[in-house]
């Protein structure tokens, strides 16, 4: 790393003269400026800015952005629309994913270190140890802006901290519902489940109460033989999602998926295993990624404005960072969501499709 020293030496000016350009700081001639300034570029020269704010009492001009996973789509598409507002505002971003098993808490804690600006937050549940850094944070002053799905359970856990943090709320319940309502509407009474989560999470998990409604609401039954849990959320998943859903032999004729990476690995399934979509079986994705559109068929899907959400958090954050923050309510905003449908759902045709292709009897194939 380029050290002031360093500059100083190939600008031929001492090192107080550096740091004085670095800085900002008058009472240097133009002569010397640009002899500075040159070799700092010939030597890409890189400010401590955690230094420099540490000595000014100015800020770092950073902004943490914790997601779950940015190999994901979902959260990469979040995590480019904030970095972009980020740049325009000069500002850059220290991204972390809190996925495989990575604690939020070292996460906000190494932030609290790097005395960041501001911190974004879309990862999913946080624990005791999360929350408390949390705390410190904002005994910092430090703005926070988090995005999680309306109606968890764990939301009961911050309550003390909503009217202190931005919140951008996922209505994830409601396109759930949407979904499944467009499915029943098609004439699919036994439609399948490849869930995520954990069994336990199926009770209380939005999306699913979403779904189990719809079904009661239209005197459906909600089979847990039609439903694979434990998945994780990738593409991998979907497909052996899909591969347990037939080897149980169970006749359904539509499946709901859990975000778009499993709707894309269960339809890979379907390809090699003959089932024709939507001829016989409906699919729905969620999160409307950008693959979902050039998938065969392309995807039904629930749409969430990935792209609208990064850049609300990032122009909350900023503006808090630069205004009076005593001043500013916190953010509360609750984003819609919309289904877009798409060509891999259509009418249901006949009520064993899955069970002719696999040569079992309807009474056979009804779990």
């Amino acid at each position: 790393m380029t050290t002031l020293r360093e500059i100083a030496r190939a600008a031929g000016v001492s090192v107080s003269t550096v740091s004085r350009v670095v800085n900002g700081y008058e009472h240097v001639s133009e002569d010397v400026r640009r002899r500075v300034e040159r070799a700092i570029k010939e030597l890409n020269y890189q400010p401590n800015l955690l230094a420099r704010a540490l000595v000014s009492g100015k800020d770092t001009r950073q902004i943490g952005l914790i997601v779950y996973d940015v190999a994901n789509p979902y959260f990469a598409e979040i995590a480019t629309a904030l970095e972009n507002v980020a740049y325009q505002h000069g500002y850059s971003v220290i991204l972390c994913n809190s996925s495989e098993g990575r604690n939020t808490g070292t996460y906000l804690q190494a932030m609290i270190r790097h005395r960041v600006d501001g911190v974004a937050i879309t990862s999913g549940q946080l624990d005791a140890t999360a929350l408390a850094y949390l705390e410190r944070l904002l005994q910092r002053d430090i703005p926070i802006v988090m995005s999680r799905e309306r109606l968890w359970v764990s939301n009961l856990s911050m309550e003390h901290l909503d009217n202190k943090i931005g919140l951008i709320e996922l209505d994830c319940y409601s396109g759930a519902k949407l979904a499944t309502e467009y499915l029943v509407s098609l004439g699919h009474e036994r439609i399948a489940f490849l869930f995520s989560l954990e069994p336990e999470d199926l009770e209380t998990d939005p999306r699913v109460v979403g779904f189990r409604e719809v079904l009661s609401k239209h005197g459906l039954e909600f089979n847990e033989d039609l439903v694979v849990t434990g998945l994780g959320f990738k593409q991998s998943s979907g497909a052996r999602g899909m591969l347990e859903l037939l080897s149980r032999k169970c006749e359904f004729t539509a499946v709901m998926t859990y975000n778009d990476l499993l709707a894309i690995g269960a339809l890979a399934v379907c390809r090699e295993e003959g089932i024709r979509v939507p001829e016989d079986l409906s699919v729905v994705g969620f999160d409307n990624i950008e693959a979902s559109r050039y998938t065969y068929p392309p995807l039904t899907t629930v749409d969430v404005a990935k792209s609208k959400l990064g850049e609300l958090m990032a122009t909350y954050l900023i503006s808090r960072i630069k205004e009076n923050k005593e001043k500013q309510q916190p953010l509360y905003r609750r984003f819609p969501v919309e289904l877009v449908v798409r060509e891999s759902t259509g009418v249901k045709s006949w009520s064993d499709s899955l069970s002719r292709g696999f040569g079992l009897s309807t009474t056979q194939a009804s779990c």
